[in-house]
């Protein structure tokens, strides 16, 4: 079994729904689930110590990312997810609240009520484009980035960027109970998805 697939605290969010293959390739969308992840939410104030090691690391715009592990998606003014597949749940959330002090901003684990699902291949833009109002056609010659949408009335939280020893890909991050759900939906689409990328072509 693959690493990413191994949820050694029981069982991952798709196993729970029922779903037993939780690796697919469907013409040119590969998905999978992703379980090896830690996911940490980190909020501040206003008044976050400029001289901090960890502030220091924090990207400053929505939408903007930093670090490889831990890595740090800016979803909003003083509001991060923290993701590391090196350090456990209790072990990433005590490094955050380490670096952040007493009193200056709040790091929890979101890691149990999250679903990680990530999408790869030249047709995965064209599917998260039929589900989302969001361009990831072109989006993808922005680089690393994230960004929150809705899909199907899903909200999920989109991170675009190069994993170690992968090709880019997209994750999806979205509350565990709609896990299923979602993964239905992403399947469901790719043919289609995979008719655009045969007529259009990939993004560039």
């Amino acid at each position: 079994m693959h690493p990413s697939l191994v949820m050694p605290n029981g069982p991952s969010p798709l196993q729970q729904a029922g779903v037993e293959e939780r690796d697919l390739s469907i013409g040119k969308v590969r998905l999978r689930e992703v379980t090896n992840l830690s996911l940490a939410r980190l909020r501040t104030g206003n008044a976050a110590p400029s001289g901090s090691n960890l502030f220091a690391q924090l990207p400053a715009r929505t939408g903007q990312c930093s670090g490889s592990d831990p890595a740090f998606l800016c979803l909003g003014p003083q509001e991060w997810l923290v993701l590391s597949t090196a350090s456990g749940p209790p072990q990433l959330v005590r490094s955050l609240q380490s670096d952040i002090g007493a009193g200056l901003a709040a790091a929890y684990d979101l890691t149990p009520g999250l679903v990680v699902l990530r999408l790869s291949g030249e047709a995965a833009p064209w599917l998260l484009s039929k589900l989302s109002c969001l361009d990831f056609i072109s989006g993808t010659a922005a680089g690393r980035h994230c960004a929150r949408t809705r899909m199907a009335d899903a909200a999920v939280t989109i991170h675009y960027h190069q994993p170690a020893d992968e090709e880019w890909a997209f994750d999806l991050i979205a509350d565990r109970s709609i896990a299923a759900y979602l993964w239905g939906l992403l399947g469901a689409c790719a043919p289609h998805a995979n008719e655009l990328t045969n007529t259009f072509g990939a993004p560039q």
